[in-house]
């Protein structure tokens, strides 16, 4: 499930030309038929900034056949996703990617000393709720049909959940890796 309003922003990142540069690619939006192919596209990394990474949970069925996401935050954190993806230019790859994906949420209150400093017993890692496959899976469907073709493109994903450091805000940092035909 692509993200709102994702086929509008595809069609605008058409007209603005997002793989200038990357015609005669193979499996590229835009390739050129008949020219020579060049090198295929290199990895791409994007950062999504400002909110916390929700996950794609369990569906709650409404009644009516009408089913809704239980979790609130994972409609605006596809948007979110999608809108980075478009201001980072990130081609439409038609052929198999990897993903590289680190999900970077905030610090809680108990972390930090009175001071404001760091405990030293404070973790690194974001060892609790929500799970990442969940995380990974409502990222996934964020980048459906706007930076990978299909999520079915996707060959291999590696994901990581830490909290974050110095100056660095709630997101993500995406890394997609063409993998040629």
């Amino acid at each position: 499930m692509a993200a709102p309003d994702a086929c509008l922003d595809r069609r605008l990142r058409r007209e603005d030309g997002p793989t200038t540069g990357l015609k005669g690619c193979p499996g590229v939006e835009g390739a050129g038929e008949g020219e020579k192919p060049a090198a295929r596209p290199q990895s791409v990394t994007f950062r999504v900034e400002g909110l916390a990474p929700a996950p794609q949970g369990s569906k709650r069925h409404v009644g009516g056949g009408v089913m809704i996401e239980s979790c609130k935050a994972v409609k605006p954190w596809r948007l979110l996703v999608a809108q980075s993806a478009i201001a980072a230019r990130v081609p439409l790859l038609r052929g198999p990617v990897r993903l590289s994906l680190v999900f970077l949420f905030p610090r809680p209150a108990g972390h930090y000393r009175k001071n404001g400093t760091l405990k030293p017993s404070a973790p690194a890692y974001h060892a609790v709720r929500p799970d990442g496959s969940k995380l990974q899976r409502s990222t996934e469907d964020a980048l459906s049909g706007l930076v990978i073709e299909d999520d079915a493109r996707i060959v291999g994903t590696v994901w990581d959940k830490r909290y974050c450091v110095g100056g660095e805000r709630p997101g993500a940092l995406i890394t997609v890796i063409p993998l040629g035909q």
